[in-house]
């Protein structure tokens, strides 16, 4: 019975704020990363143009690049009919931020998400 009220309560507090923030450990992996209704968002010990030349390669792969800002760390991409935006920020000298949005028409794809943002990280390790 215990058990269950446990159960209950964490299940409230991670749905009732909307995002969630989960500690993942592996290299490059600074903080953890967190999730939203359509985003991914992560900090790494990489280079922001490390990181831009990631999506670059992962975005080209999946799908196709619609738009590319480099110098404000933006690449826009169209991955299984879903609008993809992945911004890249510089956060100090040794320390960049991931995030990855993508929706399609009104309603988010966290699957879709989700899956660039891991193959971003797992392309930056090669």
């Amino acid at each position: 019975m215990k058990f269950s009220h446990i159960l209950l309560a964490a299940f409230l507090c991670i749905f009732s704020s909307g995002c969630v923030f989960l500690i993942v450990g592996g290299a490059g992996a600074i903080g953890g990363y967190a999730v939203g209704r359509d985003a991914f968002e992560g900090v790494t010990s990489k280079s922001m143009e490390e990181l831009l030349a990631s999506t670059h390669k992962v975005l080209s792969i999946m799908g196709t690049i619609s738009e590319e800002h480099p110098k404000e760390g933006v690449i826009v991409g169209i991955v299984d009919g879903a609008h993809v935006s992945v911004c890249v920020t510089q956060v100090n000298l040794t320390t960049s931020k991931l995030r990855v949005r993508a929706r399609q028409l009104i309603f988010p794809r966290i699957g879709t998400a989700q899956e660039v943002y891991t193959k971003i990280m797992n392309q930056l390790e090669q």
